[in-house]
């Protein structure tokens, strides 16, 4: 009986030690992104984006073929978007446009590049899905700087990439007039959860959750290694996008009187991934 003790004692002791705390996940995550922003600035995939407004009968989805260049902006990582085609057809000649011209960056080269992407916005049909669709959007709510405004917690573990990664809940804190981190024009605050696995910091899953009276969101993004560029990327994305009518409130969520909404699901790949360093410190501080 006393070996058996001794036995379950010691299980139990390279168990815990094993199990990690949410602070060593906080801080091995954000080192991880840290370093990961400088490593894929310049890596650009091909995106398949399909469409779809989900509250009107009979919708044909869209199908939208798009550069997306990852780039480091001020210790901030976005995905610049540059469609080419449009359910096959072509908008343009294919070129590695944004690349092009940030691969040795001036000013007038990235008001180039914003135009690039705002050109061709409105085929994402609606403002949420122009805002939201970054799939490097949740990865700043794990980043140092954003801690403090954050509410963090384990929820669990599994297995991504044969890795086992632990799940990392977050929740903005709440205050009457914040400004939430976001900053879209309805002010949404979020919450989700970031798949991390505990030894490296690597990030191979994010859910995103955002919410605001006119605006809501879902961002589901898995990542997988490309062996050619020995990083992890995206490989698919799943949104769901809602827009309210401004000042109806949400007739689900019982705050006032249903007005018009507009609903839409959508899928992304990301595949053909190739690296241009873009290093935009040259220009943004």
């Amino acid at each position: 009986m006393r070996a058996l003790l001794v036995i379950l004692a010691a299980t139990a002791s390279s168990v815990s030690a094993q199990a990690p705390s949410l602070p060593d996940a906080l801080t091995r995550a954000a080192d991880y992104v840290a370093q990961y922003r400088s490593r894929v600035s310049g890596v650009s995939l091909e995106e398949q984006l399909l469409l779809t407004q989900m509250n009107i009968n009979q919708a044909v989805p869209r199908r939208l073929t798009s550069d997306v260049v990852l780039v480091n902006i001020t210790e901030r990582l976005m995905g610049l978007r540059d469609p080419f085609a449009i359910d096959t057809k072509a908008l343009r000649e294919k070129q590695p446009r944004i690349v092009r011209e940030l691969s040795d960056p001036t000013l007038a080269a990235w008001r180039r590049v914003q135009e690039f992407t705002r050109e061709n916005a409105f085929l994402l049909a609606s403002n949420v899905a122009v805002w939201y669709s970054d799939p490097m959007l949740a990865l700043q709510f794990i980043e140092a700087d954003r801690q403090s405004s954050i509410t963090y917690k384990l929820e669990g573990g599994k297995r991504i990439n044969n890795a086992q990664v632990i799940g990392v809940g977050f929740k903005e804190k709440q205050a009457d007039g914040k400004k939430y981190i976001l900053g879209t024009p309805s002010n949404p605050s979020a919450s989700g959860r970031i798949w991390v696995d505990p030894a490296t910091g690597a990030i191979h899953q994010t859910e995103l959750w955002i919410q605001s009276g006119s605006d809501v969101a879902r961002i589901n993004v898995v990542y997988a290694p490309d062996p050619k560029l020995n990083l992890l990327l995206p490989r698919q994305a799943n949104h769901t996008f809602e827009e309210y009518e401004r000042g109806t409130g949400m007739s689900n969520m019982g705050a006032g009187t249903a007005g018009r909404r507009a609903t839409f699901d959508a899928s992304a790949r990301y595949s053909n991934a190739t690296y241009t360093a873009i290093d935009m410190t040259k220009i943004i501080r």
